[in-house]
């Protein structure tokens, strides 16, 4: 004798799915209130440049301003602090494609608040990739800024160079 139970039971699933289905593919499309967040959101969080990681990095320092600078590159201890002049560059480069520089007023101390100042870094890149110089040479410009002025601006102090490309500033 013939068992139509296990044959019901499929067609019955079998209409079930397709109902199912029917119904999410007739669904009406709502749309959201709000755009779509964005990717970025600017910060000191974002990098204000990239390099190419898989190329050797270098980087020109050059001090506009008029005090000598002392920079460092804090994770490599055969790279001994170094002065650059006012006006003067110097490039760093055999460091990897991960570093910490530091940078500072050599033996600047102001004597009165009118004489504070901060140092600021820019780095000159592509505006449409960010990405620094041909050469995968990171220029970076070091000026004073001016403490009453900038309030907001604590100043820079180091440069940081992520084995992911990025340059940040701290």
């Amino acid at each position: 004798m013939f068992n139509s139970r296990p044959l019901t039971t499929s067609l019955t699933l079998l209409a079930m799915a397709f109902v199912g289905l029917t119904s999410i593919a007739s669904t009406a499309r709502v749309e959201a209130q709000d755009p779509p967040a964005t990717t970025y959101q600017p910060g000191f969080w974002q990098p204000i440049g990239r390099f190419d990681p898989k190329r050797p990095v270098k980087v020109k320092l050059v001090n506009e301003t008029d005090l000598a600078l002392d920079y460092d590159i804090t994770n490599l201890e055969s790279f001994p602090p170094t002065v650059v002049a006012p006006g003067e560059s110097a490039m760093l480069e055999n460091f990897g494609n991960n570093a910490y520089i530091m940078v500072y007023p050599d033996n600047a101390t102001p004597s009165t608040p009118e004489q504070s100042f901060v140092l600021k870094f820019t780095v000159p890149v592509d505006a449409r990739t960010q990405m620094v110089g041909e050469d995968n040479v990171a220029v970076i410009t070091v000026t004073k800024g001016d403490v009453n002025i900038e309030n907001r601006f604590y100043g820079h102090r180091s440069i940081n160079l992520q084995p992911t490309g990025a340059i940040f500033f701290y």
